[in-house]
């Protein structure tokens, strides 16, 4: 089994997890309000959007709002994760799609003037593959933003497996990958594609409380400002935006 399978087996083995994390986001998050902020400082107005590992679809939902005469595409690997996609987003201007990243077969090159994909990178197997592919989607001119965790401030990479023994994966022998790229894995997934690329640290505007003792996002606060952190591991949450 890949562990791009046992991430998807981890969501549907955690029901009632699974779908809190899919539909919490109706409420616009301090990293959607960031995301805006890019492509509002940016001027960009674009026609077609591709939101890859899209989830419950709330990128997206907020984004129409942004972009109303847009036409979006929303894929996920995760059926039970579009089913929401599409309950909350409805038809009129949306298509739906079951696509692997790694691949995106369904989708042709130079198709997006706009592509998003979050907080999915830190999950899979192959994250050069999944940005390659992103990059072969984009319209030559169109823009990439991916949200994931990101080493802004050492040249390390961190792999960290995670075992959650508050949630029923873990009993049945499922973990959930947290990964940290520096920002030279980040510049050699691109080497030779002729892309420009910024890296946005992100730090959320408010203080968040989890209370529980698994998986669950809360902030400190210290002398470097505010820290992310869930289940006890740093989060280096930032923005990767690559131009084509």
């Amino acid at each position: 089994m890949s562990k791009d399978e046992e991430y998807l087996k981890f969501l549907k083995a955690n029901t009632a997890e699974t779908l809190s994390y899919h539909t919490k986001s109706a409420v616009k998050t301090e990293q959607q309000k960031a995301l805006e902020a890019l492509l509002i400082e940016r001027g960009l107005q674009p026609e077609r959007v591709a939101d890859i590992a899209c989830g419950g679809g709330a990128l997206s939902h907020h984004l129409k709002a942004l972009y109303p005469a847009a036409h979006f595409t929303l894929c996920d690997l995760d059926t039970g994760a579009l089913e929401l996609a599409r309950k909350l987003n409805g038809d009129s201007g949306f298509t739906y799609a079951s696509e692997d990243i790694n691949t995106l077969a369904g989708l042709p090159d130079d198709s997006f003037d706009l592509v998003c994909c979050w907080q999915t990178l830190l999950a899979i197997t192959d994250p050069r593959a999944a940005v390659q592919q992103l990059i072969r989607i984009t319209k030559p001119g169109g823009r990439i933003f991916a949200s994931s965790l990101f080493n802004h401030q050492h040249d390390l990479d961190i792999r960290a497996e995670l075992f959650d023994h508050t949630r029923p994966s873990t009993a049945l022998g499922h973990s959930v990958h947290y990964n940290t790229y520096s920002l030279r894995t980040v510049a050699s997934w691109l080497e030779g594609l002729n892309v420009e690329h910024l890296v946005h640290p992100f730090t959320p505007n408010v203080d968040i409380v989890h209370e529980g003792k698994g998986l669950g996002t809360f902030t400190v606060n210290s002398d470097r400002g505010r820290l992310q952190i869930s289940g006890g591991v740093l989060m280096n949450w930032a923005i990767l935006e690559i131009v084509k």
